[in-house]
């Protein structure tokens, strides 16, 4: 069993991210993990791995701080450990469900008392103390019990006992993190030195260190480039000297805008450009050389290889470029519901709508249940023109969100459920008042119950939103000529046009467009835009 504990000296630099997404990584090349969440301060690690694991909680909801206590302060040693820990099942089905030492249930009062009573004095200092046996002991019923491949330790912020535990007594390797700026170079300076020091090592126990610095700007020009190597310099400069040969070289995990609207795993995303991708992927090298038998070795590499096809994907602009590079990625690495979600996605916006409800329901077996998978078939079934089919998967998405929402009311009303569908715009737009999507969607409605007052203030409402919409502009001019006001209709028609509006969302309205389909000013306009009145109206 490889124990490596993640620490940094303060929150707030990915520390717990890091360690989600190694987990994951080794998860996925069926290892088994075993995860202690010991920042019993801030604990809730469990939610770094919302999207691909669910929690299984144990019957007694207890965790290490129930553990910790009962021995700290009742003098009683747990025998069996399972009662304290649960189950991170992964919900794709070709990862391991990774093992789990929760810091307890922090959503009860009993927590926090237990931990602001907790004797941690008597543990550690007192005559005969059994402290540091206590957490060998811990660590001896995990290797035994659960015998885990790797050991991973979320440990507490700052210099405390409980910090001083999971690096010098459980770990084998320490990824050490910071940010960059003064209290942080102050604080790891101390632990650097303190870990390193002779006269602090414990039961002669010699940590491999790795340091990490976090939350840089991805550098996109040469000047970007040099200021990121200026800033690694002068850490390698302050911390390789205090570090007694401990740290050879400095690492690096770039930020990204997703980081910063919520904390999410990036190993095997789906969603935006995977800059830092790259970044974990190096730190997953790092930990785990000369630990990765050949068979597994080799599957990593594929991995690897696949994960860097799937980003060269997202970057690409041209269509046929990005399905050559996921046809790549799917075929070194099949087991990843990402790649045939992303992969469905191109097919779909082609119109190959047969291979893409494939690659759907191929994702869909991997990761059975997972919601944006249901909303994509949804979608799908919505193009086919199969209402039906398409609200049964939409109305199995687990969350609203505003895109789903507008979908929703769109399958209703082509079912002819109308009451049914302004129900399901306006509960959108209640809960999303800045989606100009549903507003749109229900201001066309409304003109179809030629209720126009009530359409002109969704459809200016939308515009306000954004206004470089130019279907926005479209439904306007359709409202126009539904009300008679013809020349405000030819207004907004050429703003549309002018706006890349294109003949696909026009023709959602084109019973409208029969109305003038044989105006010269009409055709006069669709000429200017290279629009077809076949194309229109097909």
């Amino acid at each position: 069993m490889k124990t490596i504990t993640f620490y940094s000296y303060k929150g707030g630099v990915g520390r717990s991210l890091a360690l989600s997404n190694i987990a994951i990584k080794l998860s996925q090349l069926k290892k088994k993990v075993f995860v202690i969440d010991f920042d019993l301060e801030a604990p809730g690690l469990q939610f770094k791995f919302d999207e691909d694991y669910s929690l299984n909680s144990n019957d007694s909801n207890k965790g290490l701080v129930d553990y910790i206590h009962s021995f700290a302060n009742e003098n009683i040693l747990p025998e069996n450990l399972a009662t304290y820990t649960c189950k991170l099942k992964a919900k794709n089905i070709n990862d391991n469900n990774i093992d789990f030492l929760s810091a307890g249930n922090f959503e009860n009062d009993e927590y926090w008392r237990k931990l602001a009573t907790m004797k941690w004095s008597q543990l550690f200092y007192s005559r005969n103390s059994h402290g540091i046996r206590f957490f060998l002991d811990l660590k001896a019923k995990i290797e035994k019990d659960f015998a885990p491949d790797y050991l991973l330790i979320d440990s507490r912020t700052g210099i405390t006992d409980i910090s001083g535990i999971t690096l010098k007594i459980f770990a084998d390797e320490i990824v050490l993190l910071a940010v960059n700026n003064t209290e942080n170079l102050f604080g790891t300076k101390k632990i650097i030195t303190s870990l390193t020091s002779p006269k602090n090592e414990l039961l002669n126990h010699n940590p491999k260190i790795h340091f990490i610095l976090t939350r840089l700007p991805f550098p996109k020009e040469a000047e970007d480039k040099a200021y990121e190597y200026s800033i690694i310099k002068r850490w390698e400069k302050e911390l390789i000297g205090v570090s007694n040969g401990k740290i050879k070289e400095i690492s690096i995990i770039h930020t990204d805008k997703q980081v910063h609207r919520k904390e999410i795993v990036k190993i095997g995303s789906s969603s935006g450009t995977n800059t830092i991708t790259y970044d974990y992927l190096k730190l997953f090298e790092k930990l785990t050389e000369d630990n990765l038998d050949e068979k597994t070795d080799l599957k990593f590499e594929a991995v690897k290889k696949a994960e860097n096809f799937f980003n060269k994907a997202l970057m690409e602009k041209d269509t046929l470029l990005q399905l050559e590079y996921l046809n790549e990625a799917i075929n070194l690495d099949p087991s990843r519901h990402e790649y045939f979600m992303r992969r469905g996605y191109l097919l779909h916006s082609t119109n190959k709508f047969d291979e893409a409800l494939q690659d759907y329901k191929e994702a869909l077996k991997i990761k059975p249940n997972d919601p944006l998978i249901f909303f994509q078939l949804g979608n799908l079934h919505y193009s086919l023109g199969d209402y039906t089919t398409s609200l049964e998967y939409l109305n199995q998405v687990s969350f609203p969100f505003d895109w789903l929402l507008c979908l929703q009311g769109m399958a209703l009303e082509k079912l002819g459920k109308t009451s049914d569908a302004e129900e399901k715009y306006s509960e959108g737009i209640d809960l999303f008042p800045t989606a100009f999507e549903l507003l749109n969607g229900r201001a066309n409605l409304l003109r179809k119950q030629k209720r126009f007052d009530e359409a002109y203030s969704d459809i200016y409402k939308a515009i306000e939103i954004d206004p470089d919409q130019g279907f926005l502009f479209a439904t306007l001019a359709e409202i126009n000529l539904e009300s008679g006001k013809k020349d405000d209709f030819y207004l907004n028609l050429n703003v549309a046009l002018s706006k890349n509006t294109n003949v696909s969302q026009l023709n959602t309205a084109k019973e409208v467009y029969q109305k003038v389909k044989d105006e010269s000013r009409f055709l006069q306009l669709l000429e200017k835009y290279q629009i077809s009145l076949d194309d229109l109206f097909q």
